[in-house]
């Protein structure tokens, strides 16, 4: 895509725009590894005097929704498209972390494509913060709580990961807020992230209702699923963690700037439309003189989620045994529903809470681009 310098008739406005980009750029070679050149999609080619430059990893990439369900896409067409002519630069990409965003081209053409709004979600992908949606979620499928919760928590002890997280936002911020000084009406957005398992106490509540109508394996159940809860409040934690770094990353350039560097919480609005994860076991018991079948059949997660289903998960349950009165001849479950990655439904919810997020001085994000829209107090309901 062929760059557009700022339209103006004073050659000095111009030279001095070429100035800083240059400079930046010199400033950037240190941070940068020789790498391509991120490609991006843009909604528009000519006639935009704005520009939104939507970088970060899987969940502004879209991973398992289209692209006009992204949030990028939603704000842009949503919100942005009514007031004035913007060009959307879609540079998010899946599995970018914080380091990869800064070496790998994101960040420089960010800078290039001239902004006045950016949008970053990054921090999940990094090593080891992943494995709340890979190996700790691997866990939950399988029903292996404990390695689950030991999972999270050692996500959560990794000191490291969320030191150089900081680092690295720490330097992309300090590229934009160089911008910032040529772009007057530029504003950074930095997303958290949303949790997509149930929450704690639900399992708790659900367990007793799932693990009693199996009669003859309530206490192996129990057992097992007791564990959930656990696990659950393990990885919570965790991901808790990593909005915070990412929150505080953000607090002194939010301060510094005016309020145009802004956090965006996305995981409060979300909470209540987690995975769903319906749990359906089936089991036949043999008391000797007959035989028995007990099923049970219960959802741990959110009536209305706002997550991609995946494949459903079958397994025979060996936990269950053995039966408290009786041999268990067969058992069986099936868990439905689950899913890590945003749905259209919660990849708009974002894109609102993008849009009208609080910033420093109480004022919402589109005020900060000259937007004269109503406050909205009903976002994501």
């Amino acid at each position: 895509m062929t760059e557009r310098l700022p339209s103006s008739g004073r050659s000095g406005t111009r030279r001095a725009w070429v100035a800083r980009m240059a400079a930046l750029a010199i400033a950037l070679n240190g941070l940068l590894v020789v790498a391509p050149i991120a490609v991006d999609t843009a909604t528009a080619t000519t006639g935009c005097g704005l520009h939104y430059v939507a970088g970060g990893d899987d969940v502004p990439a879209g991973n398992e929704v289209s692209a006009s369900q992204t949030y990028p896409s939603h704000l842009s067409t949503d919100h942005l498209s009514t007031y004035g002519a913007w060009c959307t630069y879609a540079l998010a990409a899946n599995g970018t972390t914080s380091s990869s965003y800064i070496s790998g081209g994101q960040m420089a053409t960010s800078a290039m494509r001239q902004p006045d709004l950016v949008t970053l979600t990054l921090g999940e992908q990094n090593s080891s913060i992943v494995d709340l949606i890979d190996s700790c979620y691997k866990k939950i499928k399988d029903n292996d709580f404990t390695g689950a919760t030991t999972c999270a928590v050692a996500v959560s002890a990794n000191s490291s990961a969320f030191s150089s997280l900081t680092t690295n936002l720490t330097t992309m911020f300090g590229m934009y807020k160089t911008i910032m000084a040529g772009r007057p009406r530029l504003v950074v957005a930095v997303t958290g992230y949303a949790n997509p398992y149930p929450a704690a106490t639900d399992a708790i509540t659900n367990m007793l209702i799932l693990c009693p109508k199996l009669i003859d394996t309530v206490a192996t159940c129990i057992t097992r699923w007791g564990q959930l809860p656990m696990a659950l409040t393990a990885i919570d934690l965790a991901i808790q963690k990593l909005n915070t770094t990412i929150k505080n990353a953000v607090a002194p350039f939010a301060t510094g700037s005016g309020g145009r560097f802004v956090y965006v919480d996305t995981y409060t609005k979300t909470r209540s439309h987690c995975m769903k994860m319906d749990v359906s076991i089936k089991t036949s018991v043999n008391h000797t003189t007959f035989q028995d079948e007990h099923d049970a059949d219960q959802d741990f997660g959110c009536s209305s989620p706002w997550y991609v289903a995946q494949s459903d998960v079958s397994t025979i349950p060996t936990y269950l045994e053995p039966a408290a009165d009786g041999v268990l001849i067969t058992e069986t479950q099936q868990v439905s529903g689950m899913g890590i990655h945003l749905n259209d439904d919660g990849q708009k919810c974002v894109s609102d809470l993008i849009w009208n997020a609080p910033t420093i001085d109480g004022t919402p994000l589109k005020w900060k681009l000259g937007v004269p829209e109503a406050v909205n107090t009903n976002v994501c309901s």
